[in-house]
């Protein structure tokens, strides 16, 4: 299984489009700053799976939850913007609300910089920013409970 991860467009769907047209992924996950760029993009591949979540920019007019917690293949996935879990200053309550919902890994945004990091039994990764900055992604890749994750340029 292929999921490609997006995060913090702010209004940039273009590198999104491409990446999608690219990997032709099974599942698209959009972690928040602009869940309507995640609409959007809906619209382009209106068969495909889209999944996404409120960021901080998102707070008036967006139905989106603020978290989500799903298995794919054989990986539990919690996702969210991670402003609520203050990720622009420590981890560690980020790494506990993922350990704790049963998850292995843990997707977050907000700092617009790509990290991937193992903390205790769990894995956070995030792929950056796509609408801003360096403009990167997350290619992540399922097979039964094993998972890899990368970061990709736009």
């Amino acid at each position: 299984m292929r999921i490609i991860v997006f995060s913090d467009s702010h209004g940039v769907t273009e590198p999104m489009i491409a990446a999608v047209e690219e990997h032709r992924p099974d599942v698209v996950l959009h972690l928040g700053d602009l869940t309507r760029d995640a609409e959007e993009l809906q619209r382009w591949f209106p068969s495909l799976d889209i999944r996404s979540v409120r960021g901080n920019c998102d707070a008036w007019g967006s139905d989106a939850p603020e978290s989500l917690r799903f298995r794919l293949d054989g990986v539990e996935i919690y996702m969210a913007h991670g402003h609520r879990q203050s990720v622009k200053t420590t981890l560690d309550a980020l790494a506990n609300t993922v350990h704790f919902s049963g998850a292995k890994l843990g997707l977050f945004g907000h700092t617009h910089q790509a990290e991937l990091k193992r903390m205790g039994d769990v894995t956070l990764f995030n792929p950056g920013s796509v609408g801003m900055g360096r403009r990167t992604y997350g290619l992540i890749t399922v097979k039964g409970t094993e998972f890899q994750c990368k970061v990709m340029d736009a």
